[in-house]
């Protein structure tokens, strides 16, 4: 009878110890379902999307509207920013099983001025589906000729009205030489200060608060500072390396089943999107083109692709200097604040919650 009690209590401590794994299992592949294919939270680090998107937010990005991407990496430890806990260079993710791209149909497109985030394209050595995540705002789509003239963006020859929250840097000259904090405690800009004597002045600014700081009494003058000069850092570089962030292209941007000359300029336009995003192998030989072994005059885009910029404009690591988005690389559609930390000037660590800014659209 004592044995048979002991058994029966031991039976029942496994059933519930099989219980308990089955429920958590359970939970861990709905979350990881719901991530995956439904929407997921992400962490704004740096300045690039300001003022829309602020470092300390906490957004919700959809998944749903442009179509949930299948995983391509499927031997993957969840919940791990692809690197195994307590390393920084040991991945969390096999490539063993690599599943081709592939995505649901989205209710929606994605359209001019979407805040968009994807993995980053010029992040070489990883699947696509462990890159690191940016995010930023689509300016250009799939077959438009994109132009920028002195900071002011044109699509197919016309001009594009800039975010209401985009910022530039501006060069102010002021009567006082603690500027800086003064514009932090009154208008909360964040970004820049004092360059010279003279009490000369370079903050990035919305055209808003350009304007409220020209009304300043203490302020002398407040100037958008534009880069004329040539530049090497700007995509594609070689002999477009005139362009610069404030006056760059034109460019006309890649579209599914567009098909283009290969030439010199073509090539350096569209290169590693033949041979990166695309994946074929490409050889070019006394001014002859070989893809995949074959020769070629002409090459059709596979792939819709995209051109993205932050609204923190003269401050943005974005397609301007390292390309295209391929569709593939997309990601979800920014839709809300969900939480947003303070930050203090010049300090590192977060202070309090800003509830304005928590529960609000990202537009």
């Amino acid at each position: 009878m004592g044995n048979d009690t002991q058994l029966t209590t031991n039976n029942l401590r496994l059933s519930n110890h099989k219980r308990l794994f089955l429920l958590l299992l359970a939970l861990t592949l709905t979350v990881v379902f719901l991530r995956n294919f439904v929407g997921e939270t992400y962490f704004i680090p740096s300045t690039s999307m300001e003022d829309e998107l602020l470092a300390g937010d906490f957004i919700w990005v959809n998944k749903i509207a442009y179509g949930p991407r299948f995983p391509e990496t499927l031997l993957a430890i969840p919940f791990t920013k692809n690197k195994l806990p307590f390393s920084e260079t040991f991945p969390s993710y096999l490539t063993w099983i690599e599943l081709p791209y592939f995505r649901l149909l989205g209710y929606r497109k994605i359209q001019r001025n979407d805040i968009v985030v994807f993995n980053f394209p010029a992040e070489d050595g990883a699947p696509v589906d462990k890159k690191a995540n940016f995010v930023k705002r689509c300016i250009g789509l799939p077959g438009d000729t994109l132009t920028i003239t002195d900071k002011a963006v044109l699509i197919n020859g016309k001009t594009v009205a800039s975010p209401p929250k985009a910022k530039y840097s501006y060069e102010v000259y002021a009567m006082i030489d603690s500027l800086g904090s003064y514009l932090y405690n009154t208008l909360h800009v964040t970004e820049g200060g004092l360059v010279s004597s003279g009490n000369k002045y370079r903050f990035l600014l919305t055209e808003a608060e350009a304007d409220s700081v020209s009304k300043m009494s203490n302020i002398l003058s407040v100037t958008r500072v534009s880069v004329e000069y040539a530049t090497t850092d700007m995509f594609p570089g070689g002999k477009f390396s005139f362009w610069n962030k404030d006056n760059y292209g034109p460019l006309i941007i890649p579209k599914k089943g567009a098909t283009i000359k290969l030439n010199t300029d073509s090539l350096l336009l569209y290169e590693r999107i033949i041979t990166v995003y695309e994946k074929h192998k490409m050889n070019v030989s006394h001014d002859s083109v070989f893809i995949d072994g074959k020769y070629a005059d002409s090459y059709t885009f596979k792939m819709n692709y995209y051109f993205m910029m932050g609204d923190n404009r003269d401050n943005s690591d974005d397609s301007r200097y390292w390309g295209f988005v391929p569709e593939d690389h997309i990601v979800g559609k920014a839709s809300f604040i969900f939480l947003s930390l303070k930050q203090s000037l010049g300090k590192s660590r977060w202070n309090g919650i800003n509830w304005k800014r928590s529960f609000t659209l990202v537009r």
